[in-house]
Protein backbone atom coordinates (compact mmCIF):
# COMPACT_ATOMS: atom_id res chain seq x y z
CA UNK A 1 0.00 0.00 0.00
CA UNK A 2 1.33 3.56 -0.83
CA UNK A 3 1.29 5.59 2.28
CA UNK A 4 -0.25 9.36 1.97
CA UNK A 5 -0.59 10.68 5.62
CA UNK A 6 2.71 8.65 7.63
CA UNK A 7 6.03 8.11 7.09
CA UNK A 8 7.15 4.36 7.01
CA UNK A 9 11.16 4.33 7.50
CA UNK A 10 14.32 2.33 9.14
CA UNK A 11 16.56 4.45 10.80
CA UNK A 12 18.39 2.22 11.97
CA UNK A 13 19.11 -1.71 11.95
CA UNK A 14 16.13 -3.81 13.40
CA UNK A 15 14.30 -0.81 13.83
CA UNK A 16 11.38 0.54 11.88
CA UNK A 17 10.09 4.24 12.65
CA UNK A 18 6.29 4.89 11.52
CA UNK A 19 5.23 8.85 11.88
CA UNK A 20 2.20 10.24 11.54
CA UNK A 21 1.72 12.71 8.57
CA UNK A 22 -1.22 15.02 8.37
CA UNK A 23 0.80 18.22 9.27
CA UNK A 24 -1.56 21.05 8.39
CA UNK A 25 -4.61 19.12 10.38
CA UNK A 26 -2.29 18.55 13.66
CA UNK A 27 -1.64 15.13 12.59
CA UNK A 28 -5.71 14.32 12.99
CA UNK A 29 -6.84 11.00 12.86
CA UNK A 30 -9.24 9.62 10.08
CA UNK A 31 -10.09 6.55 8.21
CA UNK A 32 -7.63 6.83 5.63
CA UNK A 33 -4.65 7.39 8.05
CA UNK A 34 -5.86 3.99 10.30
CA UNK A 35 -6.09 2.06 7.14
CA UNK A 36 -2.38 2.97 6.09
CA UNK A 37 -0.93 2.51 10.51
CA UNK A 38 -2.84 -0.60 10.22
CA UNK A 39 -0.99 -1.82 6.95
CA UNK A 40 2.36 -0.50 8.50
CA UNK A 41 1.74 -2.45 11.70
CA UNK A 42 0.78 -6.02 9.72
CA UNK A 43 4.25 -4.82 7.57
CA UNK A 44 6.38 -4.62 10.65
CA UNK A 45 4.67 -8.07 12.19
CA UNK A 46 5.58 -9.75 8.81
CA UNK A 47 9.26 -8.59 8.60
CA UNK A 48 11.46 -10.77 11.13
CA UNK A 49 14.45 -8.27 10.64
CA UNK A 50 12.65 -5.38 12.42
CA UNK A 51 12.66 -5.66 15.88
CA UNK A 52 11.18 -3.23 17.60
CA UNK A 53 9.11 0.31 15.84
CA UNK A 54 8.50 3.20 17.23
CA UNK A 55 5.65 5.66 16.39
CA UNK A 56 6.15 9.50 16.17
CA UNK A 57 3.69 12.57 14.77
CA UNK A 58 4.94 15.19 12.28
CA UNK A 59 6.40 18.40 13.64
CA UNK A 60 3.58 21.37 12.97
CA UNK A 61 3.58 23.00 10.13
CA UNK A 62 5.61 26.42 12.01
CA UNK A 63 8.21 23.76 13.16
CA UNK A 64 5.95 23.23 16.76
CA UNK A 65 6.43 19.07 18.17
CA UNK A 66 2.81 17.33 17.24
CA UNK A 67 1.62 14.08 17.77
CA UNK A 68 -1.87 14.17 17.32
CA UNK A 69 -4.65 15.82 17.72
CA UNK A 70 -7.12 12.97 18.39
CA UNK A 71 -9.93 12.34 16.14
CA UNK A 72 -10.31 14.62 12.76
CA UNK A 73 -14.20 14.94 13.44
CA UNK A 74 -14.30 17.15 10.42
CA UNK A 75 -13.78 13.76 7.94
CA UNK A 76 -17.18 12.58 9.49
CA UNK A 77 -18.84 14.96 7.07
CA UNK A 78 -16.27 13.76 4.34
CA UNK A 79 -17.57 10.25 4.77
CA UNK A 80 -13.88 9.67 6.31
CA UNK A 81 -14.25 9.15 9.88
CA UNK A 82 -12.66 6.25 11.46
CA UNK A 83 -15.42 3.36 12.47
CA UNK A 84 -15.11 2.14 16.15
CA UNK A 85 -13.90 -1.04 14.70
CA UNK A 86 -11.70 0.22 12.96
CA UNK A 87 -9.69 2.11 16.22
CA UNK A 88 -10.69 -1.44 17.99
CA UNK A 89 -8.55 -3.56 15.77
CA UNK A 90 -6.16 -1.11 15.24
CA UNK A 91 -5.76 -0.80 19.13
CA UNK A 92 -5.73 -4.57 19.78
CA UNK A 93 -3.00 -5.21 16.87
CA UNK A 94 -0.75 -2.75 18.55
CA UNK A 95 -1.15 -4.39 22.05
CA UNK A 96 -0.69 -7.56 21.26
CA UNK A 97 2.15 -7.42 18.62
CA UNK A 98 5.17 -9.46 19.50
CA UNK A 99 7.19 -6.49 17.94
CA UNK A 100 7.69 -3.89 21.14
CA UNK A 101 6.69 -0.25 20.37
CA UNK A 102 7.95 2.90 21.27
CA UNK A 103 5.50 5.80 21.26
CA UNK A 104 7.34 8.74 20.80
CA UNK A 105 5.23 11.83 22.10
CA UNK A 106 5.50 15.43 21.96
CA UNK A 107 3.60 18.59 21.66
CA UNK A 108 -0.02 17.83 21.32
CA UNK A 109 -1.55 14.24 21.90
CA UNK A 110 -5.18 13.89 23.17
CA UNK A 111 -8.35 11.83 23.31
CA UNK A 112 -8.22 9.19 20.02
CA UNK A 113 -4.42 9.83 19.93
CA UNK A 114 -3.63 8.92 23.26
CA UNK A 115 -5.85 5.52 22.88
CA UNK A 116 -3.31 4.74 20.36
CA UNK A 117 -0.06 5.10 22.59
CA UNK A 118 -1.90 3.65 25.32
CA UNK A 119 -1.86 0.13 23.16
CA UNK A 120 2.04 1.04 22.92
CA UNK A 121 4.62 -1.22 24.87
CA UNK A 122 6.85 2.32 25.89
CA UNK A 123 5.99 6.04 25.83
CA UNK A 124 8.56 8.51 26.05
CA UNK A 125 7.68 12.36 25.77
CA UNK A 126 9.72 15.78 24.80
CA UNK A 127 9.61 18.62 26.67
CA UNK A 128 6.11 20.00 24.91
CA UNK A 129 4.85 17.00 24.94
CA UNK A 130 0.48 17.80 26.87
CA UNK A 131 -1.46 14.38 26.98
CA UNK A 132 -4.97 14.32 28.06
CA UNK A 133 -7.70 12.48 26.89
CA UNK A 134 -11.00 14.50 26.60
CA UNK A 135 -13.43 12.06 25.47
CA UNK A 136 -16.08 12.98 28.64
CA UNK A 137 -15.38 16.43 27.74
CA UNK A 138 -16.05 16.38 24.53
CA UNK A 139 -18.44 13.57 23.99
CA UNK A 140 -20.34 13.13 26.95
CA UNK A 141 -18.52 9.69 28.22
CA UNK A 142 -15.47 9.06 29.34
CA UNK A 143 -15.43 4.97 28.54
CA UNK A 144 -12.70 6.08 25.09
CA UNK A 145 -14.00 4.00 21.77
CA UNK A 146 -10.83 2.18 21.65
CA UNK A 147 -10.40 0.76 25.47
CA UNK A 148 -8.65 4.46 26.69
CA UNK A 149 -10.91 4.03 30.02
CA UNK A 150 -9.48 0.30 30.51
CA UNK A 151 -5.66 0.68 29.01
CA UNK A 152 -5.49 3.85 31.31
CA UNK A 153 -6.99 2.17 34.68
CA UNK A 154 -4.54 -0.52 33.54
CA UNK A 155 -0.99 1.64 33.07
CA UNK A 156 -1.83 4.41 35.80
CA UNK A 157 -3.97 3.10 38.38
CA UNK A 158 -8.01 3.98 38.90
CA UNK A 159 -7.57 7.06 40.40
CA UNK A 160 -4.91 8.74 38.49
CA UNK A 161 -7.31 7.18 35.53
CA UNK A 162 -10.34 8.82 37.05
CA UNK A 163 -8.55 11.84 37.87
CA UNK A 164 -7.32 12.10 34.41
CA UNK A 165 -10.83 11.80 32.59
CA UNK A 166 -12.93 13.28 35.14
CA UNK A 167 -11.14 16.69 35.21
CA UNK A 168 -9.28 16.59 32.02
CA UNK A 169 -6.89 16.90 33.34
CA UNK A 170 -3.59 17.85 30.89
CA UNK A 171 -0.48 16.12 31.61
CA UNK A 172 3.04 17.98 30.97
CA UNK A 173 6.29 16.04 30.24
CA UNK A 174 7.10 15.61 33.95
CA UNK A 175 3.67 14.48 35.24
CA UNK A 176 3.97 11.69 32.67
CA UNK A 177 6.80 10.13 33.58
CA UNK A 178 5.81 10.78 37.65
CA UNK A 179 2.55 9.25 36.83
CA UNK A 180 3.99 6.31 35.06
CA UNK A 181 2.77 7.32 31.68
CA UNK A 182 5.95 7.99 30.20
CA UNK A 183 9.51 5.78 30.58
CA UNK A 184 11.23 9.42 30.23
CA UNK A 185 11.04 13.07 29.21
CA UNK A 186 13.53 14.51 26.56
CA UNK A 187 14.32 17.82 25.46
CA UNK A 188 12.17 18.30 22.30
CA UNK A 189 15.19 18.06 19.49
CA UNK A 190 16.55 14.96 21.21
CA UNK A 191 13.78 13.02 21.67
CA UNK A 192 13.80 11.17 18.67
CA UNK A 193 17.55 10.05 19.65
CA UNK A 194 15.97 9.14 23.18
CA UNK A 195 13.52 6.81 21.77
CA UNK A 196 16.09 5.56 18.89
CA UNK A 197 18.24 4.34 22.26
CA UNK A 198 15.80 2.79 23.70
CA UNK A 199 14.93 1.20 20.27
CA UNK A 200 18.97 -0.07 19.62
CA UNK A 201 18.82 -1.11 23.31
CA UNK A 202 15.86 -3.66 22.91
CA UNK A 203 17.21 -4.86 19.43
CA UNK A 204 20.12 -5.89 20.71
CA UNK A 205 18.39 -8.81 23.00
CA UNK A 206 17.48 -12.35 21.17
CA UNK A 207 14.48 -11.69 19.12
CA UNK A 208 12.83 -15.49 20.72
CA UNK A 209 13.36 -14.05 24.25
CA UNK A 210 11.52 -10.65 23.79
CA UNK A 211 8.55 -11.76 21.68
CA UNK A 212 8.47 -14.40 24.65
CA UNK A 213 8.57 -12.13 26.87
CA UNK A 214 6.35 -9.69 25.72
CA UNK A 215 3.83 -12.37 25.10
CA UNK A 216 4.23 -13.31 29.33
CA UNK A 217 4.06 -10.06 30.42
CA UNK A 218 1.01 -8.70 28.73
CA UNK A 219 -1.49 -11.80 30.18
CA UNK A 220 0.26 -12.07 33.70
CA UNK A 221 -1.66 -8.73 35.06
CA UNK A 222 -5.02 -10.86 34.33
CA UNK A 223 -4.15 -14.14 36.06
CA UNK A 224 -2.74 -15.04 39.65
CA UNK A 225 0.89 -16.41 40.46
CA UNK A 226 0.55 -20.06 40.08
CA UNK A 227 -1.34 -19.67 36.66
CA UNK A 228 1.06 -17.18 35.45
CA UNK A 229 3.99 -19.22 36.68
CA UNK A 230 2.73 -22.30 34.76
CA UNK A 231 1.90 -20.23 31.43
CA UNK A 232 5.55 -19.10 31.04
CA UNK A 233 7.00 -22.64 31.18
CA UNK A 234 4.44 -23.26 27.67
CA UNK A 235 4.82 -20.07 26.49
CA UNK A 236 7.97 -21.26 24.14
CA UNK A 237 6.30 -24.96 22.25
CA UNK A 238 2.96 -22.30 22.08
CA UNK A 239 4.99 -19.87 20.30
CA UNK A 240 7.06 -22.43 18.26
CA UNK A 241 10.62 -20.55 19.76
CA UNK A 242 13.76 -22.91 20.84
CA UNK A 243 15.30 -21.63 24.02
CA UNK A 244 19.03 -21.24 24.00
CA UNK A 245 21.75 -19.71 25.45
CA UNK A 246 25.16 -19.71 24.37
CA UNK A 247 23.75 -22.88 22.30
CA UNK A 248 22.65 -24.71 25.53
CA UNK A 249 19.21 -24.96 26.62
CA UNK A 250 17.81 -22.86 29.36
CA UNK A 251 15.78 -25.10 32.10
CA UNK A 252 12.45 -23.13 32.91
CA UNK A 253 10.77 -23.45 35.95
CA UNK A 254 6.98 -24.32 35.75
Amino acid sequence: MPYEFIRFEAPREHVALVTLHRPERLNALHGPLLDELADAVERIARDGALRVWILTGTPRPDGRPCFAAGVDLRCFAEGKGPTIEQGLRLTRRIDELLVPSIAAIDGVCTTGAAELVLACDFRVVGAAARISDWHLRHLGTGLGAWGGSTRWARLLGTARAKELILTGRELDAEDAVRWGFASSAHPSDALLEGALAMAGRIAAMKPEGVRMTLAHLDGAADLGRDASIRRAGLLPSWLGVDITVDGKDREILA
